[in-house]
């Protein structure tokens, strides 16, 4: 039977509208890469990393960065090596502009010592993991300042919208033949109470790269078969 009522038709409409306007809101969704050009444009001296996306809250860039270059040491009155990791969040303006909403950085100064400084690329990124519409990024970083075989400082963090949780600790050194050292893991307060799948995720992401050599951004077969 047809519907002849308009205040009826135009409520359904309205309706519907709001749905999709909803719909649309909490579309997640991967962009093609920003122009080396427009990075540069940005600031970004020596990308390492980008991800081009879109969320329930607009356009985001998130930058994975990392600056070398040396300083003087007040302590020696030398100049040391340092490495500064920087991985920053923007957000695309009304005038088409990007602009810093958050940056996470660390710095890592060594002096004639072996230095081993980077991201986790692999496992650093920008997902939606909860389905809600709003993005998680993901930053998982190593840093090592030495002179034989210790464990690497990690650094995973997760951020989603105003929250932020973050696991540090060091790496898992397993020699054979000798007892494991290291491993120490210290998880920021606010990551009791994140809900469960962002907590799995971290957990996942700091197991991966617990017991990785130096330097490695993809899992070794070892890593491989304890996932498995």
């Amino acid at each position: 039977m047809p519907i002849s009522n308009p205040w009826f038709i135009r409520t359904l409409a309205v309706a519907g509208l709001l749905l999709l306007g909803a719909c649309d809101k909490k579309a997640f969704e991967i962009l093609a890469p920003i122009p080396p050009g427009q990075l540069e444009a940005l600031g970004v001296q020596s990308p390492v990393q980008s991800v081009h996306y879109r969320d329930r809250e607009g356009e985001g860039l998130l930058v994975l960065s990392r600056n070398d270059d040396q300083v003087r040491d007040e302590e020696t009155d030398q100049d040391v090596d340092r490495v500064q990791l920087s991985a920053t969040l923007y957000g695309r303006q009304d005038d088409d502009s990007f602009k810093p909403h958050w940056k996470i950085e660390n710095d890592t100064t060594c002096a004639g010592l072996d230095l081993d400084v980077g991201f986790y690329t692999d496992v650093s990124g920008v997902s939606d993991l909860n389905n809600d519409g709003l993005a998680e990024l993901t930053v998982a970083s190593h840093a090592f300042c030495g002179g034989g075989v210790d464990p690497l400082e990690l650094h995973v963090e997760l951020r989603e919208g105003q929250a932020s949780y973050a696991i540090n600790g060091q790496s898992l050194i397993a020699i054979e033949g000798e007892e494991p050292f290291g491993g120490e893991r210290e998880d920021s307060p606010s990551l009791k109470s994140a809900p469960q799948v962002l907590r799995d995720h971290l957990n996942e992401v700091w197991n991966k790269v617990l017991k990785r050599p130096w330097s490695e951004s993809q899992p070794t077969p070892a890593d491989e078969a304890d996932d498995q």
